[in-house]
């Protein structure tokens, strides 16, 4: 009896062995062609004679258990994509396959039966990407991308089609998951339709490497990625055009591109000459650019451009300056010519086969500029004296740098191995011939006191080399019970060295015999070598819902200057260390909160370190600090977005706080010269106390498809630190900003309306720099007085769309105030900028266009007529599609046009004219071509 029990015992857990043994799981995911999970796609496994049936959940994924047959295949199938088969083995001894992502593509056939339509959802809120379904908003023929952009809540458009979406630019463009030509977002959203647009996705995007591997650490960048309709990821556009002009304009522009799928083909070239006032205008510009599908797991791509410009400049500025010691104004008038050339080639190659994901790049650039120019300032208050200078200036940089990202998937499939490094070569060799007469004067009694007058030629050679490398090892750290869930422990070392080096010989002229001699005082050479690591702990957690790592990176950087003249060599090692977080979770009804938290060393520059003196400007003599110890910036962001179902109303709301670590910044000090004039010498320290803590909120409202109201704003402290004269300064202020947005868009008439209102109570001038502007005399001087400033602005813009006619018209207001304490104080200075346009069907293919601008500007230190600017434009299209167009063009019938601009900066204001011809007449010829699909789709211009 025992003997037969442990018989039937000894069957029975075979048995269970064996189907324990014969049981495997099937998981995986299902996308389409841009990269976007799909939810409620049929799949159906067949196993033997078997069929299973399931649908993928909201986040695109299915699983299939207790499969027992060694082979199987899949049917994938969705309305509107076409049906995906796939056939799958199991190995030996495997008990879980993951297959995919399975991708499916859009079918073009379309049915003739009526398709009945649910709401659209304007928003859709995901893991790293907010979604816009074109539907919910209004598409007109002729519209382009950035016209659909525009009606985003949460996205700004300004005339040169920079995007930005919550306070940050949106630097890369996709289309259908891919890259797209050269992926630049300004350049494609003024010419793709909008018509072929199905989607919009603003996503987080932390690389290629980063989605293949599924480990996302550091900071994202904003990436938009356009879904097209089914059908419309192929296409052909571009425009060729020709043109003259009586201010001897002549020239053309031609760019072409082909698009099908995965191959990318475009070819531009152009010339351009004109008379712009101040002196002949002349640019140049051609290139190539070309991507495919080289094998089924490789693609790769090749670019070229070559462009050059050379162009008279005569220009007029007036530069304020407020600060405890006195008023400084300069007054300056120059002329010159600047030219440039510059050729580019980049290639690059991408593998992935599922198990192995590896890219490369590498790209050559050669430049070369030839600028001369020539200028006198009048300079008075805190001191008195004129300056006549001249420069001339002429530099090659040849460069080359390459890089390369390696991941691969270990053979349990849950490691994971990746590396990466890269290389750069540059180099900087040019003249620069500097004439310097200074006339100083009593400014008492104004009577000239000397005139100096100093000829220095400059010859000046630098290079730099750099490599990196780096490696990232994942483990899984717990087996996978289902599809949900994916952990890991990763290990990582970062490395980069660069070497970088500077010879700068200083030749004076003598003014009565012209004899040559070498300045060593003047002179410099210089050599920099510095090692940057980083060794970082991470843990990595995925799953449908929620994706977050934490960590800490120790990061040791190792810095040594020779200089080479005075044969001394000084040394700057730092270990600074850092936790490392990012969290990615998606809540139920439409919810999603992310947070990140980033800290990086920035090095100082090899001029910032050099400690001889450069002379180049008499009176602004900046002075290198080889004690320098790099700066460590601290970057904690937060953001929580929700929609609610029903009434669609959205709610985007983030945090974020900022701290730097032995900051870098500039100690500016005003000494007496001889001539009781004074020079500004500019030294750099490390510092601490920077520091920014703030929020930002946005509510958007949706009344049908017609109407929205936007209100949006941010409210932060901070705390600004300075050095002036051997004194540091701090101040602390809070920022502060409102705006209120309201959109009417119907078929034939649309209106929308900004008011928009800030102050920032701790402004001062290091907040930005403007060297380019002032090169000779005293520059922008921090000075230890922190300012309040305020703006506000109105925005009030509609249109009206009738069959043969169309009216245009607009207005804006701003104000800007720079108040400090006591009589530190500025102008005001406000416009007010009217705008009216129309356009006339004359008769079928014949249109006029009508401009007009009325200015008026406030607080200006320049004379100012304000301008009524009126344009017209009469064009004859022909062919059916209207492609072809020949225009007759007026531009500023009265000559009452202008270049006034105004750069504010903390205690210092600029106010710019530049010289420029405004009333010209063209003639024109152009072809546009924009077919996608097979249809064709015209884009109106702006």
């Amino acid at each position: 009896m025992k003997k037969l029990c442990a018989l039937v015992i000894s069957i029975c857990c075979g048995i269970f062995q064996l189907s324990a043994q014969q049981n495997k799981q099937v998981l995986g995911t299902v996308i389409d062609s841009a990269k976007t999970t799909l939810p409620g796609v049929i799949v159906q496994l067949i196993a033997d004679n078997d069929t299973i049936k399931t649908t993928t959940d909201k986040n695109g994924n299915f699983s299939f258990s207790r499969i027992r047959a060694t082979q199987f295949s899949l049917v994938v199938s969705m309305m509107g994509y076409h049906t995906l088969n796939a056939a799958y083995t199991f190995a030996d001894k495997e008990k879980q396959k993951r297959v995919g992502p399975l991708e499916l593509k859009a079918s073009v056939r379309m049915l003739d039966e009526v398709v009945i339509k649910g709401k659209p959802k304007p928003v859709r809120f995901m893991q790293d990407t907010v979604e816009y379904d074109a539907e919910a908003y209004l598409v007109q023929e002729g519209d382009n991308v950035a016209d659909l952009l525009k009606q985003l809540p949460d996205v700004e458009v300004d005339e040169n089609y920079r995007v930005t979406t919550m306070g940050k630019d949106m630097v890369k463009l996709r289309v259908n998951g891919k890259d797209f030509f050269t992926n630049n977002v300004q350049e494609f959203i003024a010419q793709l339709p909008a018509g072929i647009v199905s989607k919009l996705q603003i996503i987080d995007d932390f690389g290629d490497q980063a989605n293949f591997t599924g480990i996302k650490i550091g900071e994202p960048i904003k990436m938009l990625n356009i879904v097209t309709k089914p059908g419309m990821d192929n296409g052909s556009f571009g425009k060729l055009s020709g043109r003259t002009g009586t201010n001897d304009k002549i020239g053309g522009d031609g760019n072409v591109r082909f698009w099908k799928g995965k191959k990318q083909s475009s070819a531009h070239a152009g010339m351009n000459t004109e008379n712009n006032g101040a002196g002949n205008s002349r640019s140049m510009n051609a290139g190539f650019n070309h991507n495919d599908q080289i094998s089924k797991n490789t693609k790769g791509g090749i670019a070229y451009n070559y462009s050059s410009s050379s162009s008279a400049f005569a220009r007029k500025q007036v530069l304020e300056t407020v600060y405890p010691e006195g008023n400084f104004t300069t007054r300056s008038d120059s002329k010159g010519d600047n030219s440039n050339a510059n050729h580019n080639l980049n290639s690059n190659i991408q593998y992935n086969n599922g198990k192995v994901f590896l890219t490369s790049n590498l790209a050559g650039s050669f430049g070369h500029l030839n600028n001369q120019n020539a200028a006198f300032s009048n300079q008075y208050g805190l001191l008195r004296q004129d300056l006549k200078n001249s420069s001339g200036t002429k530099n090659s940089t040849p460069n080359l740098n390459g890089s390369f990202n390696l991941s691969r998937k270990l053979k349990n499939n849950k490691n994971q191995l990746s590396a990466s490094g890269g290389f750069g070569l540059s180099n900087n060799s040019g003249t620069q011939q500097i004439n310097t007469n200074t006339l100083y004067y009593d400014k008492n009694t104004g009577l000239l006191q000397k005139d100096s007058l100093l000829n220095r030629n400059l010859v000046n050679e630098s290079g730099s080399q750099s490599g990196s490398f780096g490696f990232n090892y994942s483990i899984g750290v717990k087996k996978l019970k289902d599809s949900l869930s994916n952990r890991s422990l990763n290990f990582s070392y970062n490395a980069s060295a660069r070497s970088s080096w500077n010879e700068v010989s200083t030749f004076v002229i003598d003014n009565n015999s012209s004899g040559v001699s070498f300045v060593d005082s003047l002179s410099t050479s210089y050599r920099s070598r510095s090692l940057d690591q980083s060794l970082g702990l991470n843990y990595n957690y995925n799953t449908k819902s929620m994706r977050y790592n934490f960590g800490i990176n120790v990061r040791p950087a190792f810095m040594t200057n020779h200089d080479l003249r005075l044969k001394q060599k000084f040394v700057n090692n730092t270990l600074n260390y850092s936790p490392n977080l990012n969290i990615s979770k998606t809540l139920p009804k439409g919810k999603t909160f992310n947070a990140y938290y980033q800290g990086d060393n920035i090095n100082p520059s090899i001029e910032q370190l050099q400690p001889t003196r450069n002379s180049q400007n008499l009176q602004n003599i900046i002075i290198g600090n080889p004690d320098l110890k790099p700066s460590f910036n601290h970057r904690l962001n937060a953001s929580y977005n929700y929609m609610h179902a029903k009434s669609r109303i959205t709610l985007r709301t983030g945090i974020n706080a900022a701290t730097t670590q032995q900051e870098i910044v500039s100690h500016v000090t005003l000494i007496p010269d001889t001539l009781n004039s004074l020079k500004q010498i500019t030294r750099y320290e490390n510092i601490n106390g920077n520091y920014a803590v703030g929020g930002n909120y946005s509510v958007n409202i949706p009344v049908g498809k017609k109407y929205s109201i936007n209100y949006s704003g941010s409210i932060g402290v901070s705390n600004r630190a300075i050095i002036f004269n051997n004194q540091k300064a701090f101040g602390k202020g809070v920022n502060f900003s409102q705006q209120l947005r309201s959109d009417v868009r119907m078929n034939k008439f649309s209106m929308d309306m900004r008011m928009a209102y800030s102050t920032s109570t701790n402004n001062d001038a290091s907040m930005s720099r403007f060297s380019a502007i002032q090169q000779f005399g005293l520059g922008q001087i921090s000075a230890p007085a922190f300012f309040t400033t305020t703006n506000f602005n109105v925005d009030l813009n509609g249109e009206l769309r009738l069959k043969n006619f169309s009216l245009e018209g607009g207005g804006r207001y701003d104000k800007q105030s720079n108040d400090g304490s006591g009589d530190q104080r500025f102008r005001n200075n406000s416009n007010v900028d009217l705008n009216l346009s129309s356009r006339l069907t004359v008769w079928k293919s014949y249109f006029l266009t009508v401009y007009s601008t009325k200015r008026y500007s406030y607080g200006y230190a320049l004379d100012n007529a304000n301008p009524l600017l009126l344009s017209a434009n009469f064009e004859k299209r022909f062919f059916k599609d209207k492609a072809l167009s020949l225009s007759i063009s007026a531009n500023d019938l009265l000559d009452q046009g202008n270049n006034i601009s105004r750069i504010v900066s903390g205690n210092t204001i600029i106010d710019s004219s530049s010289k420029q011809p405004t009333r010209v007449f063209f003639l024109g010829l152009s072809y546009n071509l924009s077919k996608f699909g097979g249809r064709s789709f015209p884009v109106n211009p702006d």
